[in-house]
């Protein structure tokens, strides 16, 4: 029988599809306390503020030594029998000192004799008292805000927030997403597909990418075109996770049942959008927790994680999902429109010259899926028709 044409017109956009699905879910939202050094990536779900001062009391501001300032009043003193400990003491960059020394000279503006004295250079700048010394609190303040509820804590995020003596803080707790591929033709990775056999390349693609988007992936076995076995193993990850995405199934073959139960097991929130590769993707709502179908080749499964998963993702920590950097480059070649309200997602080979980035169009259906998989670069063109020709300088998101 034949496929009947769906126009491009008919489907929901993929901000449509996205709007729909989180008018009907709301994400739990729960936090837990991790160790400060274990939080790498991690989203902030409370304001991080300091437990202490820095200095705590005082500190010298550079590498030197620590003196009286009053020997200094009536210009610089001779210092050629002055006694470490005595009458002055080390004082490199942070550290405190003795009660009795309230200015600090830099090692660059002397001379340290081998009696112990000291001399000091002819233009040393008059030393007063405070001179070069860091007060409690000049670099944090104890109850000083020291990183926002909402960030993605990254090294420098972490080591600010070490500075304030904070050993533990309150994050998001990472949601588990899992994956279960569909297809009776699909084997494990470690096997030599036969005929009419294919590796199962979609988990790893799926399970790095969500942890990626700050998610626990959870890969299942290949699970083959059987309604019972499908439903069965849907039964398992709706009871171990709190999304769930099925991989093929999606469109109109013979042996595709994932969109079918989830129209019967839950809530179907949509079947088909108006984007390509991954027009066919579906999603629903069942037993309370998102079911999100992608479809099977890798580009569209690529593209259903990229641009619904990251955002069921990203409602768990209450963010907008990251942003991929951007490039301007210049087209080496056409790119055609989906057509009026309808967008696809072009990959794109990058090449860097000396004038700058050339974008190389990489036609999905003519390009080897292992080189389409790993495109450089993404460029999504829009739902009202907009050409765009060889020589045009387009904005291309970065996949690599």
């Amino acid at each position: 029988m034949a496929m009947q044409r769906i126009e491009p017109g008919e489907l929901p956009t993929r901000a449509e599809v996205l709007a729909k699905l989180f008018s009907k879910w709301s994400a739990p939202v729960r936090t837990e306390r991790v160790r400060t050094e274990d939080a790498l990536y991690r989203i902030l779900a409370a304001d991080v503020f300091s437990l202490c001062d820095k200095p705590v009391f005082r500190g010298s501001r550079m590498d030197g030594v620590a003196v009286d300032s009053e020997r200094f009043k009536d210009g610089v003193p001779d210092a050629s029998e002055w006694k470490l400990g005595t009458d002055y003491v080390r004082a490199d960059t942070g550290d405190d000192f003795d009660d009795a020394f309230d200015a600090v000279i830099a090692v660059e503006d002397l001379e340290f004799l081998p009696n112990g004295g000291l001399k000091f250079n002819d233009d040393l700048e008059p030393v007063t008292e405070g001179a070069e010394i860091a007060n409690r609190g000049d670099s944090i303040a104890r109850d000083m805000l020291l990183c926002e509820k909402g960030t993605r804590l990254l090294a420098v995020d972490l080591a600010a927030i070490a500075m304030g003596a904070v050993s533990e803080i309150e994050v998001y707790k990472k949601p588990i997403a899992a994956f279960i591929p569909t297809g009776s033709e699909l084997i494990p990775l470690g096997q030599l597909p036969k005929r009419g056999e294919t590796v199962c390349s979609n988990s790893i693609l799926a399970k790095c990418m969500l942890e990626e988007m700050g998610a626990v992936g959870l890969t299942f076995d290949p699970v083959a075109d059987n309604p019972k076995e499908l439903s069965a193993t849907l039964d398992k990850a709706l009871s171990d996770a709190d999304i769930v995405i099925l991989s093929a199934g999606t469109s109109k073959g013979s042996e595709d049942y994932c969109h079918t139960l989830l129209a019967e097991r839950g809530e179907l929130i949509f079947h088909g959008v108006a984007s390509a590769p991954g027009r066919p993707m579906a999603g629903a709502i069942v037993d309370g927790k998102p079911v999100i179908n992608v479809a099977g080749p890798p580009t569209a499964c690529f593209n259903g994680l990229e641009w619904c998963v990251k955002a069921v993702v990203s409602k768990f920590c209450e963010q907008n999902p990251l942003k991929r950097h951007t490039v301007l480059a210049t087209l080496s070649g056409d790119i055609h429109s989906g057509g009026v309200g309808f967008e696809s997602f072009v990959r794109l080979k990058l090449e860097k010259t000396d004038s700058g980035y050339v974008a190389h169009p990489m036609p999905h259906r003519a390009t080897r899926t292992p080189d389409s998989i790993r495109a450089e670069g993404l460029y999504i063109t829009k739902l009202e028709p907009e050409a765009q020709s060889k020589g045009d300088v387009i904005e291309v998101e970065l996949l690599r």
